[in-house]
């Protein structure tokens, strides 16, 4: 864009003299507006450069006041004053203001025409326009061809960084750095944040305020560089975040349109790997869907054809069960967040040293994840470390609920399958437990476990929760609060204090409503056989009502 410096350069503007605010003549100007009379402030946009011949300004006060309020608003890039007309000087007081405010305020002698200076400003306007898009153009095609030379995320940076002569860094959606050319000394990234000589800066700060709006932030200058910062989206996802920092005083509309191409193709570079991770994982699914149905597996050919796939599956393995609950999301949409749980299960456990085969599904991913077997316990909570570290990542950019079960580890390749179903029914008999949790771990469910093999034998829960809970689950006389009151009676060890306290009511009311249990079920909560019978029975009854919901 033309500055007011460079306008002030042209013959056209030979005899204007600036008066004020040359703090300001290197703002640019977008467009040209010639005006007598200044009346409606808010309709100027921002970069217009105005001329006027200040009609009024020396013996009206209310035209002062709103020229003067109008340069306070900083929205215009310079102005020009007749004097001669209608004014022999510029008040002293607008000259003030514009010094003040750094706006350059320029006097026009009566011997230049209106037509003159803004016919002279237009064209070079139009002729840098012109020259930018060209420029535009050529930068475009430089960009087309990196991108489909193939050559991946570190070459790109490094031929980039030569275009441009720029250090340029690139990071994912949680602040880690994912590729990156440094050309310059004075400027190091650590402890996430990036240092130019003695000034830093929060990363996280920086990509959040670029990500505000979901546009790039303007360049800001670092003690002689300009540093550049710009979210990296494709289809509403957030794959990370470029920096590019340049060693300039001045950043042009051009330098904008060079790091846009730039983001862009960094974009397409980090989903083309993205795209060839999911080639990948099809292969790969194709594998742990035949271990996990257990139908027809040859281990021999299973191992073999996971070391043809960089895997070794005689070593020991625990399975992921991932679980996006968007039912009611359009089924575009839903396909869209299964992709995006792939990505962000697949970046989370890249970084872990850990071998891991992923199976993606609709709304829905199960990952078979190397464990180390002679730390049992300790790995127990390591997974459920590493699965809150993929939950708050999801968390991160989206709303929808993501639920992990944890199966149990098995050395024997032909036992994963019992692995995969124990981390599925971690997911499905959740809501079960007393504690909600959005991970769990199959031995979490406890009785439960003991449950679903009795279901599995063919034993039928629902006579025996019948013949201890009564009527308390009759369908005339049905009462949840009973249930549940009871069902926290007994969890804290009939603690009255600790009971009323969780259930949010009286000890009073709680009395009452143990009264009512024992009446209605005919059974003594002194009695520690009834309490364990009852105890048994709600956790059977809730498991076969989860189970008719779900069927549902």
């Amino acid at each position: 864009m033309l500055t007011i410096y460079e306008a002030l350069k042209l013959p056209a503007l030979k005899g204007t003299k600036l008066l004020a605010g040359d703090r300001g003549v290197e703002n640019s100007i977008k467009w040209v507006t010639t005006i007598e009379i200044i009346e409606d402030i808010s309709r100027f946009h921002s970069g217009e450069f105005v001329v006027t011949t200040g009609f009024g300004l020396e013996k009206n006060e209310n035209y002062r006041e709103r020229l003067l309020k109008l340069i306070q608003l900083k929205v215009l890039s310079g102005m020009a004053i007749y004097t001669g007309f209608y004014l022999e000087s510029i008040p002293p007081e607008i000259i003030q203001k514009a010094d003040d405010e750094g706006l350059p305020l320029i006097e026009i002698p009566t011997t230049i025409n209106f037509s003159t200076i803004t016919k002279a400003i237009v064209e070079q306007i139009g002729n840098q326009q012109m020259h930018l898009l060209k420029n535009s153009l050529n930068v475009h095609k430089e960009m087309t061809k990196l991108a489909l030379n193939n050559d991946g995320l570190d070459e790109v940076l490094w031929k980039v960084s030569n275009l441009m002569d720029a250090s340029i860094f690139v990071f994912d959606d949680i602040n880690q750095l994912q590729g990156s050319t440094n050309i310059h000394e004075e400027i190091e990234i650590r402890e996430n944040k990036i240092f130019i000589e003695d000034k830093s800066f929060d990363l996280e700060k920086l990509f959040r305020t670029s990500n505000d709006g979901g546009t790039a932030i303007k360049a800001f200058p670092i003690k002689g560089f300009y540093c550049f910062c710009s979210p990296i989206k494709a289809e509403s996802f957030m794959y990370g975040y470029l920096l590019a920092v340049q060693k300039k005083s001045i950043w042009t509309d051009m330098d904008d349109i060079f790091m846009d191409h730039v983001s862009t193709l960094v974009g397409i570079e980090l989903v083309k790997k993205y795209a060839i991770e999911e080639t990948r994982a099809g292969l790969q699914g194709e594998l742990v869907e035949e271990i996990i149905k257990k139908e027809f597996l040859n281990q021999d050919n299973a191992i073999k054809r996971g070391k043809k796939l960089g895997f070794d599956l005689t070593k020991t393995h625990s399975v992921f069960y991932l679980k996006v609950f968007a039912d009611d999301r359009p089924l575009k949409t839903s396909e869209s967040l299964s992709q995006h749980l792939h990505y962000v299960v697949s970046q989370s456990l890249y970084r872990t040293n850990r071998q891991h085969i992923l199976l993606p599904k609709f709304n829905s991913l199960t990952a078979l994840i190397e464990t180390n077997m002679r730390e049992k316990s300790k790995e127990k909570d390591q997974l459920r470390l590493l699965a809150a570290l993929i939950k708050d990542r999801w968390c991160k950019h989206f709303s929808e609920k993501l639920m992990i079960g944890i199966g149990n580890p098995y050395e024997q390749l032909d036992h994963l399958s019992l692995s995969a179903k124990e981390a599925e029914n971690a997911v499905k008999y959740s809501p079960l437990l007393l504690k909600g949790s959005d991970i769990v771990h199959f031995d979490e469910l406890g009785f439960y476990q003991v449950l679903l093999k009795m279901q599995e034998g063919g034993i039928s829960l629902k006579g025996f929760y019948e013949n201890y809970l009564g009527n308390l689950i009759q369908s005339t006389q049905h009462r949840t609060d009973l249930i549940l009151t009871l069902e926290t009676f007994l969890a804290h060890n009939c603690n009255l204090q600790q009971t009323s306290s969780s259930l949010y009511i009286h000890r009073h009311t709680l009395k009452y409503r143990l009264s009512q249990i024992e009446k209605r079920t005919g059974l003594s909560l002194q009695s520690p056989n009834d309490r364990l019978n009852l105890h048994l029975a709600i956790l059977a009854y809730k498991f076969v009502q989860l189970q008719k919901q779900q069927d549902f």
